[in-house]
């Protein structure tokens, strides 16, 4: 039995068949392959933002690295300020012997100074106090405590009693006035406390 297909068949036959590749063919590959080039552009997108926080990290690690390095160097200068705290007998010796050479440079006797042990300021200083009385004059007295501010450990004036040695109602008749004072200073040295082990 033979199958006679007439032209117009036969074409209706290949339009048929042509058709049905073309819909496998966009069907199983063209369409497949578009769907596969959207998702790649959306994951190039999400690859291109995280690079850059990757970038911006890299970026921020150098600053953060420089900015530990310069809070430490800070840290450790502002140490150097401070009265090593290892012994409190010894900082006490030393905070007394800065005092003493301050006093010494602007030509104050020291009459009295008491010392106070050390005791805890907070978590991480300890605090040694010193009072003091002595009789200068003004000049000397404001020199006295430059020398104390610029002194190379961090000393500070918790409180001050001024008082004139000579008070005058009137103008001194006969004479020199003596502009002398007599004070009374309460210091404080801060000390580092001795690291724990």
């Amino acid at each position: 039995m033979k199958i006679e297909l007439r032209e117009r068949d036969r074409r209706a036959l290949i339009l048929l068949v042509s058709a049905g590749v073309l819909y496998l063919l966009f069907s199983q590959v063209a369409f497949p392959l578009f769907d596969q080039l959207r998702v790649a552009s959306g994951a190039s997108v999400e690859k291109e933002d995280q690079l850059q926080r990757y970038r911006r990290a890299l970026v921020r690690k150098g600053s953060h690295t420089q900015l530990l390095e310069q809070a430490r160097k800070n840290v450790a200068d502002a140490e150097g300020r401070l009265i090593r705290g290892d012994n409190p007998s010894l900082a006490s010796v030393e905070f007394q012997n800065l005092v003493e050479e301050s006093s010494k440079k602007v030509g104050i006797a020291l009459a009295q100074r008491n010392i106070a042990p050390a005791k805890k300021a907070d978590d991480l200083f300890n605090e040694v106090t010193m009072s003091l009385a002595f009789e200068c004059t003004p000049g000397q007295l404001a020199n006295f405590i430059a020398e104390l501010r610029n002194a190379s450990k961090f000393i500070t004036i918790r409180s001050a009693q001024v008082a004139p040695t000579q008070i005058v109602h009137a103008v001194p008749a006969t004479g020199e006035f003596q502009k002398n004072l007599r004070v009374t200073l309460n210091l404080v040295a801060i000390l580092a406390q001795p690291p724990r082990g």
